[in-house]
């Protein structure tokens, strides 16, 4: 009886010896998986870092040899460089196709930072710079995104007008909810757009065509341009 009795608590020693080894080892077993999970997860965030800066130079080259195929030497390197930066973090922080901004430089200015628009009969329509915004036009929004804006003449900084003529395309998309309908009223003005859209009247489709145009050739040239 008592060899029986020592024989079951020989035996529950061991079981509770074993079950405590196993519970060690099973423990162990999760700090590893822990440690290794933990590894797997500091190299995913490695890679999703370096696919977002690889996205980011990617698009900066991008914009870059946009800008080059508009401007060709009326933009010097700084101010090149000066507007792919604007131009990407607009596009990043507002959703919006860079081309698109690129399109209607090239279909407002081609380029020239300079510019200054005219009617048919060569009067001057007081639009100005890259995106030929006019002066009037140009305080309502720059005071609107915080823009400090003097004198017609801060419409001729490249990195202002850019900003200007973007912040305003995209109030007109966000009111019409349309790019064709805010396209056209970037030519012709909001008041003219909403007059023309309660009279039912036809709406000009040039400016628009002209503005795609210009989009699908920036595209191919910024695409498919291998030099």
């Amino acid at each position: 009886m008592r060899f029986s009795i020592l024989h079951l608590i020989f035996a529950g020693i061991l079981t509770a010896v074993f079950v405590v080894f196993i519970f060690v080892k099973w423990q162990d077993k999760n700090a590893q998986i822990k440690i290794l999970n933990d590894k797997i997860l500091a190299m995913q965030s490695e890679i999703n870092h370096a696919e977002e800066v690889g996205t980011k130079a990617l698009a900066y080259v991008r914009i870059s040899r946009g800008l080059d195929v508009i401007a060709n030497k009326t933009l010097s390197h700084r101010q090149k460089n000066i507007l792919t930066k604007k131009l990407l973090t607009i596009s990043n922080d507002y959703k919006i196709d860079p081309v698109l901004i690129l399109a209607v430089i090239r279909c407002e200015s081609r380029g020239n930072p300079n510019a200054r628009g005219a009617f048919l009969s060569g009067e001057e329509s007081g639009a100005l710079g890259l995106m030929q915004i006019k002066y009037e036009s140009a305080l309502e929004v720059a005071r609107s995104v915080g823009i400090k804006i003097n004198s017609p003449e801060d419409l001729f900084v490249p990195e202002k007008n850019l900003m200007i003529g973007t912040a305003y395309l995209l109030r007109l998309i966000a009111k019409y909810k349309n790019l064709q309908h805010a396209l056209i009223a970037y030519n012709v003005g909001g008041g003219t757009m909403d007059e023309k859209l309660k009279s039912g009247s036809a709406l000009p489709q040039r400016y628009y065509n002209k503005v795609m145009q210009d989009y699908r050739f920036l595209t191919e040239r910024i695409f498919n341009d291998k030099r």
